[in-house]
């Protein structure tokens, strides 16, 4: 990060092998959520226990994924919760293969990871770090690289090296090829793990939920003469602000507002999240419908005389 102009802080809490549901245990992650003002709060699993059988993950998993990230939001309601999609062991998780056939070998351990990590994020609007995803592309993709550690199961300096660069990635939206900090790899291994990186994370970073939940500011409003009636449907907002263009505005999410005269106004509304910002802007007319009552006028003889008789009121007549 530090290489591509950016400045991080951390604190990790990583007690070997932790199940989420030991973490909603453990006093200290509730204090590491409290310790600072966070941007990020990153939630990983055991690294088997997504992939465990339906029934177990249903039961033993998902539940406390869901108690971590509402903690977090209660906790520091302004970090995004994000998950760290691990990857399959290199070989499957032998260990328990007999008992759940599909962990025989690394594409089906790594699928179910991918599908219930997947899960997590999505029912807690949370981002997902695809980590996972980086390595699938590069074992496709590069077999000189070599992800793991002799236990094929951590990972290698290259595996940390990609779940850096796909962490950078998700952190601040840009390209890790910006990165150049080859971490001691061999330059030309770096530089692949790099732009795997942005092949699976920088491309699409909206299939990994990032930017799905920035606040984003709408507008409905109809105007009828000098009344404009409007409703905000901005998304993800904790509070907006309306513009109306004449001087007045309001952080109602609903309403009327009068301009009361003829003119053509620029409405602009703002929506607010935890320092992110958000503006749309809309073009109206406002016209003041008035009408003069009939007037009755004598028998007119000669125009002078209409001259005379007309009401104060009328500003401009024709005679035809």
């Amino acid at each position: 990060a530090s290489s591509a102009g950016y400045s991080f802080s951390n604190s990790p809490l990583t007690p070997g092998g932790a199940t989420l549901y030991q973490h909603t245990q453990n006093t200290a992650t509730y204090s590491a959520m409290a310790a600072q003002t966070w941007d990020f709060i990153v939630f990983q699993a055991q690294s088997q226990e997504p992939a465990f059988p339906w029934g177990q993950v249903n039961y033993q998993t998902l539940p406390y994924a869901d108690e971590l990230v509402d903690s977090a939001r209660s906790i520091a309601p302004c970090a995004q919760p994000t998950f760290f999609r691990t990857w399959g062991r290199k070989n499957g998780d032998q260990w328990n293969c007999a008992a759940f056939p599909p962990l025989c070998t690394y594409e089906g351990m790594d699928s179910l990871l991918h599908l219930r990590y997947r899960m997590m994020a999505d029912s807690n609007d949370a981002y997902l770090s695809p980590v996972g995803s980086v390595w699938r592309y590069i074992r496709d993709t590069d077999t000189t690289i070599e992800l793991y550690t002799a236990d094929e199961s951590h990972p290698s300096l290259a595996g940390s090296y990609a779940a850096a660069c796909t962490f950078f990635t998700i952190f601040t939206r840009q390209d890790p090829n910006t990165i150049t900090y080859d971490a001691n790899l061999d330059p030309t291994t770096a530089s692949t793990i790099r732009q795997a990186t942005k092949t699976v994370v920088y491309d699409s970073l909206l299939v990994w939920n990032v930017g799905k939940f920035d606040p984003t500011a709408n507008l409905a409003y109809t105007i009828s003469g000098d009344t404009l009636t409007f409703t905000s449907t901005s998304t993800y907002a904790d509070s907006i602000y309306i513009d109306f263009g004449d001087g007045n505005g309001t952080s109602a999410t609903s309403g009327q507002h009068y301009y009361g005269l003829d003119d053509i106004f620029t409405i602009t509304i703002s929506a607010f999240k935890c320092g992110e910002l958000d503006t749309n802007s809309y073009t109206v007319q406002s016209i003041i419908i008035f009408g003069l009552e009939e007037q009755i006028l004598p028998h007119i003889n000669h125009p002078n005389q209409l001259v005379q008789e007309w009401p104060e009121e009328l500003l401009e007549l024709s005679i035809l």
